[in-house]
């Protein structure tokens, strides 16, 4: 590189919060991860698996769907396990 070229920022503007985001996308990909409660977790391991593939190749990851699975794997477990305290202990 010559000291005329310099390199250019790529510049991104976001329209929507980034929670709000998320929050549309596990509700667009909810009615298609499975029936049942194991359906679901089984679903949504494989597709964070897959996600962290993409990430580390570095294309077709998208961090607001890899988000959005990571809730929707949270809520699957929640629902399917006893409450937890805040602090990791069974209530």
């Amino acid at each position: 590189m010559t000291q005329k070229q310099e390199r250019r920022r790529i510049r991104a503007m976001r329209l929507d919060e980034p929670d709000a985001q998320i929050v549309a996308r596990a509700a667009a990909l909810r009615p298609f991860i499975g029936r049942t409660g194991d359906e679901r977790v089984t679903a949504l391991r494989r597709l964070l698996r897959q996600e962290r593939r993409a990430s580390l190749i570095g294309g077709g990851y998208d961090a607001c769907r890899h988000a959005a699975l990571t809730r929707l794997l949270a809520e699957a477990l929640a629902g399917a396990s006893p409450a937890r305290h805040e602090n990791g202990r069974r209530e």
